[in-house]
């Protein structure tokens, strides 16, 4: 494990604090889960706009009647 620096604002320190001491963690536990969870999803998210860019490459997109269609089956008029 490496220790890094970040600047934070003085309102997300103390919120990072009250988390901790809500959970009995540290501050560095707090920021631990918050960074890993942030990079999951920014990665999950970024994955899945690279593969609907490789569905759009391949031809692998709704036509507009297609689209159309499935809003009207859940009551949406698309038009």
């Amino acid at each position: 494990m490496k220790a890094t620096t970040v600047r934070l604002e003085d309102n997300i320190i103390g919120r990072v604090d009250q988390l901790a001491n809500d959970l009995s963690r540290s501050r560095s536990w707090v920021i631990q889960q918050a960074i890993e969870r942030f990079l999951e999803y920014e990665e999950w998210f970024v994955q899945e706009v690279k593969d609907g860019i490789k569905e759009v490459e391949r031809g692998e997109i709704a036509t507009t009647a297609e689209v159309a269609e499935r809003f009207r089956k859940w009551g949406v008029d698309a038009s």
